[in-house]
């Protein structure tokens, strides 16, 4: 018996090959694991187990060659390679891009069978439907499958060899204007919304939406860690000092009051203000920042932005506690 499938078997709390007795007496083996679906029958168990045993080997042996179809193997992939790598939320959307997009389309069929022109007629589709980003991150995903497909004699030749990536081009966010801030604060203090108060904390300080459940807040001080931080790599935190604009909303920055789902937060902001993304309310702390003179090397450490390469930045620039406290003051407006 092979060494998987004793393992498989063994599995505690219930085995993934299920084995029943039909009301005619034959012995049915089922198993649904790792991509694959098998089931066999016999009149007898030991029989049963045998087919059972040789349907399995043949299975293993087909999802090491190009008989193998694309889901299964993109699925594995995805999981073996790709997860460990990356965050759980890009994960999650590597995910959902792979099921909406990619597995209509490919996934039954068989990995030797996706040609250069099957893939290009669906990033075509999902461009001229409007879905550039979408289109994209189908690149982003099929092209290191179909690679590691290769290096693994599963299929001879990639067939994303030939396709160019799709270009996707990000919209820039607007910051709101002094009028619309000036609106959009008063309209979260009167609004019923769960996300009023991380919208102010948001607005003035910068954070990203991802970095606002980690968020410790003091009397001076706004704490976060980088949201930017890559899988493996050590946690990075930064610190925003308490700025003139959002001290009077400290007392309202309460745990209960900023605990509120991602999503949330982003379909909230249409109900408080019209026009406008999420991610603008960053876009307008860094532009208030600059229009009251802070530099814009520390409005780039507040903002946790990527440091450029000059030796200025990299080494030199470390500003202490006591200038950012007093530059933070001049945001006032």
């Amino acid at each position: 018996m092979p060494k998987f499938f004793k393992e498989t078997y063994k599995l505690k709390g219930g085995t993934a090959a299920h084995i029943r007795r039909k009301p005619n007496g034959t012995y049915e083996i089922r198993y649904r694991r790792d991509g694959l679906n098998i089931s066999v029958s016999a009149k007898n168990l030991a029989d049963a187990k045998e087919r059972f045993i040789t349907a399995l080997c043949h299975a293993k042996a087909d999802s090491m060659n190009g008989d193998s179809f694309f889901e299964e193997y993109a699925i594995q992939w995805m999981t073996v390679v790709k997860k460990p790598q990356i965050k759980e939320n890009t994960w999650n959307n590597y995910l959902w891009t792979l099921k909406t997009y990619v597995l209509p389309k490919f996934g039954k069929m068989r990995m030797r069978d996706i040609k250069p022109i099957d893939v290009q007629k669906l990033l075509n589709h999902l461009s001229e439907k409007g879905i550039q980003r979408g289109a994209e991150n189908v690149y982003i995903i099929l092209k290191p499958i179909f690679d590691f497909a290769v290096a693994e004699d599963v299929i001879t030749k990639s067939p994303m060899t030939l396709i160019r990536k799709p270009k996707y081009e990000k919209k820039q966010g607007i910051p709101l204007s002094a009028q619309e801030e000036s609106e959009f604060v008063k309209a979260c203090l009167t609004s019923e919304s769960v996300c009023r108060y991380a919208y102010i904390l948001m607005l003035y300080t910068g954070i990203r939406r991802a970095e606002l459940p980690t968020a410790v807040i003091s009397e001076k001080w706004i704490t976060v860690i980088s949201a930017k931080t890559r899988k493996g790599e050590a946690q990075k935190t930064r610190k925003i000092p308490v700025s003139p604009m959002l001290r009077p909303f400290l007392p309202l920055m309460t745990k209960e009051n900023l605990t509120v789902s991602p999503q949330t937060l982003t379909h909230g902001i249409s109900k408080i203000i019209e026009g406008h993304h999420l991610h603008e309310l960053r876009h307008t702390f860094i532009t208030r920042c600059q229009e009251c003179g802070i530099s814009r090397e520390l409005t780039s450490i507040w903002a946790g932005h990527k440091a450029d390469n000059t030796m200025t930045t990299n080494v030199y620039t470390h500003f202490s506690e006591e200038f950012q406290l007093s530059e933070i003051e001049k945001l006032k407006y």
